[in-house]
């Protein structure tokens, strides 16, 4: 997987099918998303966009804890087959790019855009003022195909990081694998504890996971 990052000037080299968002959590719905671009990818590249740090880290409204830190966005965007990975910028001069002119210069001409999946919480732009519908109404004359994508539901709720957030902070994390569509993920740097796991039968293994990743509460699990 080829992945783009810290850099605004991303000139590709092939036509590619996008996905647009966050990706906190890879959640199943996320998955949604990029199951409409690796179904194309026979004949566009399949291209995941997300910025770096999130919006919401920038504008203060966030303590910068992921569910999915980056690291474990690019092993999992790999894993699942994507071919490029593309951290943009985040920062006060591409918060305020208009969002006609980032459809129209990043999507369609760096990107080669020529189909896009969105969710219908999309937003990007100043003020958030881009949306899936401004860019089903730019689609035509840019070149590129937009498919949107309606929420998941689970157990009647739909599925959103901010909902596994607080699954994982309540520790409810059969709840989290259900909407995940996988264990909680957790990497790190493997250290040294107090070797008490060969006193108890059985082998375990101590991960230090970065400052940066939303942990459960306190706790045995397995």
């Amino acid at each position: 997987m080829e992945i783009i990052a810290g850099t605004t000037q991303i000139q590709l080299g092939q036509e590619t099918a996008v996905a647009l968002g966050k990706f906190d959590g890879i959640h199943i719905g996320h998955r949604r998303l990029l199951e409409e671009i690796l179904s194309r990818s026979h004949s566009l590249a399949a291209c995941v966009f997300t910025f770096d740090p999130p919006p919401a880290v920038l504008f203060g409204c966030s303590d910068g804890r992921e569910l999915t830190t980056r690291e474990e966005k690019r092993l999992l965007f790999a894993r699942m087959g994507v071919d490029i990975l593309i951290e943009f910028p985040m920062n006060p001069v591409t918060a305020a790019m208009a969002p006609e002119t980032f459809a129209r210069d990043i999507l369609a001409g760096q990107m080669q855009a020529r189909f896009l999946a969105a969710g219908t919480d999309l937003s990007f732009g100043a003020r958030g003022a881009g949306d899936a519908a401004l860019l089903r109404r730019m689609g035509p004359e840019l070149g590129f195909d937009v498919k949107t994508i309606d929420k998941v539901c689970v157990d009647g709720e739909e599925v959103s990081s901010t909902l596994v957030r607080a699954r994982v902070e309540a520790g409810d994390m059969e709840s989290v694998e259900r909407l995940l569509g996988m264990p909680y993920l957790i990497a790190g740097e493997v250290v040294r504890g107090r070797q008490v796991g060969r006193t108890l039968g059985f082998p375990t293994v101590n991960v230090l996971p970065g400052e940066d990743k939303l942990l459960p509460p306190n706790g045995v699990y397995f």
